[in-house]
């Protein structure tokens, strides 16, 4: 056999760099897509344990672990409804306004008709949402306008109806133990959350509308020609953001026994970090409640160690962003997006 012929053997079976051998490039990408997003998620988690807990043995007390779990209930809520909307393909930025707004507005009503303020603040949620999807689907104007827009009328009016903070008064406080209460030693929250984590769970994965949105956000035109309802499954992920990011809002308002109306601006960014840290894909179709649960878990007990073991206030979003990022990368689907050569 000639040396040429050798050199084309090689070149056939992908040896020695030429055409048939993957790049460096595509090897690494390859190896990572061997690995589950939600593997590495759970990986990552069980890395900040073992690190916080060598920096500070507390790290594990009946205490903070409490802690950790009530914080991570929160932003487990508000960030499956935020998945919802990724899972599409979209983003919701409103959800910090409308927790602000119905914040202050369950508070208020909590005072004039008491347990009715519950089930009027999930409606608010609900019509917000499907608000929302109108404006995307009837209006066709992108996600990212779109609730950046509706999310910045949200926060003027929780400013209107209540520019400072509002407590709720001490008559009350029964209204609230609904949340606040606990039942043989499991915090009623806790239970909540976890029934909530169910019905998304059921939703998005027993349901038609629920591989409607999975589907929609991996190809949206191949979802339109399986005669999929578009607008009507755009509208319900929408709808289930803005009742993920009202529920949080009433539950947190219980918690602080009174309401903000600057309270769900952290949740915006916070909440989007929980559904790509746990291996929702930005770019929708992949992910889902499981992962949106490890992403929760990642972030509290990210913010919690690195307060136990004395981290820097200062340094603790530079590390949250490159956590952030490094999600992102592993979890992008790069298939869906224009290569510019």
């Amino acid at each position: 056999m000639s040396a040429s012929t050798d050199r084309e053997t090689q070149g056939i079976n992908g040896a020695g760099g030429e055409p048939g051998t993957p790049t460096r490039g595509e090897s690494i990408r390859a190896r990572r897509a061997q690995v589950p997003a939600i593997g590495i998620a759970v990986g990552l988690l069980a890395v900040l344990v073992i690190l916080f807990t060598l920096g500070n043995r507390n790290f594990l007390s009946l205490y903070n672990l409490n802690t950790i779990a009530y914080y991570a209930a929160i932003l487990l809520v508000v960030g499956l409804g935020q998945m919802c909307a990724i899972l599409i393909g979209g983003i919701d930025l409103s959800i910090g306004g409308l927790m602000s707004f119905v914040s202050v507005v369950f508070v208020v009503a909590v005072k004039t008709v008491g347990f009715w303020a519950y089930p009027l603040c999930i409606l608010i949620g609900i019509a917000f949402g499907y608000l929302n999807g109108t404006i995307l689907t009837r209006v066709r104007i992108p996600s990212f306008i779109a609730t950046l827009g509706t999310g910045g009328i949200m926060t003027s009016l929780a400013l209107l109806v209540s520019p400072l903070p509002v407590d709720a008064p001490a008559s009350r406080y029964a209204v609230l133990d609904l949340v606040n209460a606990s039942a043989l030693g499991v915090g009623n929250l806790l239970v909540l959350t976890a029934v909530i984590f169910v019905v998304f769970f059921v939703v998005l994965r027993f349901t038609v509308t629920g591989r409607g949105i999975f589907a929609i956000g991996s190809n949206i035109t191949m979802s339109w020609m399986s005669g999929i309802d578009i607008v009507r499954t755009r509208n319900i992920a929408h709808i289930l953001s803005s009742l993920g990011a009202a529920l949080a809002a009433i539950f947190l308002s219980c918690g602080q026994f009174g309401g903000d109306p600057t309270l769900g601006r952290v949740y915006i960014l916070n909440s989007i970090a929980a559904v790509v840290v746990g291996g929702t894909a930005l770019t929708g179709g992949t992910g889902g409640p499981v992962n949106t649960l490890i992403g929760a878990f990642v972030l509290s007990t990210m913010e919690n160690g690195m307060n136990v073991v004395g981290v820097n206030a200062y340094f603790q979003q530079s590390i949250l962003g490159a956590v952030i990022i490094v999600s992102v990368f592993l979890t992008f689907d790069r298939s869906k997006v224009a290569v510019v050569k």
